[in-house]
């Protein structure tokens, strides 16, 4: 596991191949390296926006990979468990703020509009 700090995300917690390739990454953000690193791994583009935005909202990415269907399915299970993020949910409240895309350009967010953004999806 490893922290990383990329800019426009700021800090970033990574284990495995996924942050071996953000680590890499980390120099080209400017460029897109989290949204290019998703889809690498086969995450749709339009998901890897979403997923990226919210990298860059302060959220927290987790990805596992396995090397079976049953430790594919045990690892959904347990994440499952979690409060994930619905992603076709998070694209429309996104969208509905005006959002079109990630932007690696744009700066994270700072403590405050992190604290902002999580209680918005407490309620």
């Amino acid at each position: 596991m490893g922290v990383m700090a990329i800019p426009g995300l700021g800090p970033l917690v990574a284990a495995g191949v996924l942050a071996t390739t953000l680590a890499g990454a980390a120099t080209g953000a400017a460029a897109g390296g989290i949204l290019g690193a998703l889809t690498d791994y086969g995450v749709s583009e339009e998901d890897a926006h979403v997923y990226s935005e919210g990298v860059r909202r302060g959220g927290t990415l987790v990805s596992v990979r396995v090397d079976d269907d049953a430790r594919a399915q045990m690892a959904r299970d347990i994440l499952n468990r979690h409060s994930p993020v619905d992603i076709s949910a998070r694209r429309q409240t996104y969208t509905e703020g005006g959002w079109s895309g990630y932007d690696p350009k744009a700066p994270g967010y700072t403590r405050d509009e992190v604290r902002a953004e999580r209680d918005r999806y407490l309620r």
